[in-house]
C-alpha cells in the first residue's frame, strides 16, 4: 500500500491527473437504424462537464425547423469529436466556428452540433437524411477521424451504455494515476508489441487489411450518398479530414489515411480539407495542450485552429448563398 501510494504521489507529480468522471455520463437510447443516440432532453455529464441535448437529442438548444431570414445555418455532423467529449459545449469545434463566422462576417450564422459519441460513416449518413429535411441547413460539416473507417454493423449490437455498474468501477479506477498511467501507458505498448497489427493501424499506414478494405468501400458509398442527398437540396458539403493524435505529434507518419479520403472526395467532387498540417504546426508551440489529458480527445485549442480552417473555406462556399431553402 505504501509503494502504491508512494508511486501515485510521483505519477501526479509527472504527469497530468486523470481525467475525473461525473454522473450521470451522457445517456443513449437504441435506435434501430443507427444502433444509438443521444437521449434527448437530458442533462448529464461528458466527464466532468456539463451536458444538455434539446428535444431532437442534440447537443444543442432548441432548433426551429427553418433558419430564421438572413440566417446560414450549418450542420456538424460527426463523432465524440464533434460531439465534444470531455468538453463544455463552448469548446467544441462547432460553437467555436459559428464565433468566427459570426465574427467575421455580417450575416448572421448558426452551427447545429449533431455530432454522436461511438458513430461512423455510414450511421452519420443516416443522420443526415433525418436531419436535412428537419433542419433544413444552408452547409453540411462532416468531421471524418481514422476510427470512422469501419465497415457497416448490425446496429442492434452499437447501443452504448455508459452508467453501467461495470461503467461506474473502470472510472473509479481511472482516478488514480497508477492506473491511468497502466492503462494508457503500458496498455497500448503491450498490444503494438505483442497483439499484432490493428485495423486503425492498416487505416493510418495503407496496409492491405481486408477489413479495413471493406470499411473504405463503406466510407466512399456514404460519402456518394451524402453528397447526392445534399446536392438534391443545393447545400454545400464539406469533409473535414481530422488527424489522429499521434499523426499530429509526428510520432505516427502514416499519411495514407488522409490522403485516401482526399483521393475519395475528390474524384466525386466532394469539397475537402485537411488539418493536419495546421495542427502540426500549432502542435510545434503549445503541444500536448492540443489535447485533452490522457483521453486523446481534441481539446479546445485543437478545436479553435479546427473550427478556424473550416470558416475560411465555409465562408467562400456560401458567400452568395443568402435565401434559406
Amino acid at each position: 500500500m505504501v509503494a502504491f501510494l508512494v508511486l501515485e504521489i510521483c505519477l501526479r507529480i509527472v504527469y497530468p491527473a486523470p481525467v475525473r468522471f461525473v454522473y450521470p455520463q451522457e445517456m443513449y437510447d437504441f435506435d434501430p437504424e443507427l444502433g444509438h443516440v443521444l437521449r434527448p432532453e437530458q442533462t448529464a455529464y461528458t466527464h466532468d462537464r456539463v451536458v444538455r441535448t434539446n428535444s431532437q437529442g442534440l447537443r444543442a438548444t432548441e432548433i426551429a425547423p427553418r433558419p430564421a431570414p438572413g440566417t446560414l445555418r450549418v450542420l456538424a455532423l460527426g463523432d465524440s469529436q464533434t460531439f465534444g467529449n470531455g468538453l463544455d459545449s463552448s469548446e467544441t469545434w462547432p460553437q467555436q466556428l459559428e464565433q468566427l463566422l459570426q465574427a467575421a462576417d455580417s450575416d448572421r450564422w448558426e452551427v447545429i452540433n449533431a455530432g454522436v459519441p461511438g458513430t461512423d460513416t455510414w450511421q452519420h449518413e443516416i443522420l443526415l437524411r433525418r436531419l436535412l429535411a428537419a433542419l433544413h441547413p444552408h452547409a453540411v460539416v462532416l468531421a471524418l477521424y481514422v476510427n470512422d473507417v469501419v465497415p457497416r454493423n448490425d446496429p442492434r449490437g452499437s447501443a452504448q451504455a455508459t452508467n453501467t455498474w461495470g461503467k461506474h468501477l473502470i472510472y473509479l479506477l481511472k482516478r488514480s494515476s497508477v492506473f491511468t498511467w497502466a492503462y494508457y501507458v503500458l496498455l497500448p505498448w503491450y498490444e503494438r508489441e505483442f497483439g499484432g497489427d490493428s485495423v486503425e493501424e492498416a487505416v493510418l499506414s495503407g496496409k492491405s487489411e481486408p477489413r479495413a478494405e471493406r470499411g473504405w468501400r463503406q466510407v466512399e458509398h456514404s460519402l456518394t450518398e451524402m453528397k447526392a442527398l445534399c446536392d438534391a437540396r443545393g447545400v454545400v458539403l464539406l469533409v473535414t479530414i481530422l488527424p489522429r493524435r499521434d499523426q499530429v505529434s509526428g510520432h505516427h507518419q502514416g499519411r495514407a489515411y488522409n490522403e485516401r479520403v482526399k483521393k475519395i472526395a475528390q474524384s466525386h467532387g466532394i469539397a475537402v480539407i485537411d488539418v493536419l498540417p495546421s495542427l502540426s504546426a500549432e502542435y510545434r508551440g503549445h503541444g500536448d495542450k492540443l489535447f485533452i489529458p490522457w483521453d486523446g480527445h481534441n481539446a479546445a485549442t485543437a478545436n479553435r485552429v479546427i473550427s478556424a480552417r473550416i470558416a475560411e473555406v465555409l465562408k467562400d462556399f456560401t458567400a452568395p448563398r443568402g435565401s434559406n431553402r
